[in-house]
């Protein structure tokens, strides 16, 4: 069998609406994971075939793309991830955007990413803010491995600290300095919608999903312990939910933040929430 055969076989068994991305994404890891592309009149082995065959039967069945590939990036980084921790997704950018804007001109500024996964948030705050200093909150046993993985790798990754704790415990995050950022895209998901999320989201891990019954569990006890770890004039920013973003501001609003505005993500949906300290 040649790789062009190889692949036309393959597409055939996939019916989703991204099956020539995923497909490519998935031939271009295995066999030219350098860059340099196989002849497509070439004979691929049996071997390397049926691994490849194992794969696109698992996409098709739902298992994720990013899981698949083990890597995947976020503003321009390129991240490891894997089952138990959570894909990185394009609306998260909305959020780093609106923090560097935020932060311009701010001198050596401190920030915590709260539930901070692969460290997507973290790792792109550090490597466009230099002078940044930057912590990296994480509970996980599963999601630690890539966040220690993922820093180590990165450009600017000296400056993250990872500190493993639970952020609905404000007692383990004690060894937060003072803040000028606390930054968050927490689990938001409600009982309601985790039963009927696609079958590439089930696979992702449920701590990392489920955001209690409502859906605003963290944004309430975040908002409410934020306060002892932010400077004067702090900021506190939120992913919401596509449907969340007005619960998080009334939330907020309740708690005393002042300044309280929403960011559009690329959908046009309220996908970040900011806020000053009460």
């Amino acid at each position: 069998m040649t790789y062009a055969q190889l692949y036309r076989q393959c597409r055939r068994k996939l019916t989703n609406d991204t099956a020539d991305f995923d497909l490519s994404q998935l031939f271009h890891a295995q066999f030219s994971p350098s860059g340099q592309m196989q002849r497509s009149e070439a004979e691929v082995s049996a071997e390397e075939a049926f691994i490849f065959q194992q794969k696109v039967r698992r996409l098709a069945e739902g298992y994720p793309l990013q899981y698949l590939l083990g890597e995947w990036e976020f503003y321009s980084i390129p991240l490891k991830i894997g089952e138990g921790v959570l894909i990185p997704r394009p609306d998260t950018e909305t959020l780093v955007d609106a923090a560097l804007e935020l932060l311009s001109g701010i001198e050596h500024p401190i920030i915590a990413d709260y539930c901070a996964g692969s460290g997507a948030i973290s790792l792109a705050l550090a490597r466009f803010l230099p002078d940044a200093e930057v912590y990296a909150v994480e509970l996980s046993a599963q999601a630690l491995p890539y966040l220690y993985a993922n820093v180590d790798a990165a450009a600017g990754g000296e400056r993250v600290r990872i500190i493993e704790a639970d952020v609905l415990d404000d007692s383990s995050l004690s060894a937060l300095p003072p803040l000028d950022l606390l930054i968050s895209n927490p689990p938001y998901l409600t009982e309601q919608e985790l039963t009927e999320i696609p079958e590439q989201v089930r696979c992702e891990p449920r701590m990392a999903l489920d955001g209690g019954p409502d859906g605003l569990r963290f944004y309430r006890a975040i908002s409410a312990d934020a306060p002892a770890h932010l400077k004067r004039n702090g900021l506190l920013i939120f992913e919401a939910g596509y449907t969340q973003a007005q619960q998080i501001c009334e939330i907020l609003r309740a708690a005393g933040y002042r300044e309280i505005s929403l960011r559009k993500d690329l959908a046009g949906i309220d996908r970040c929430v900011i806020a000053r300290r009460p």
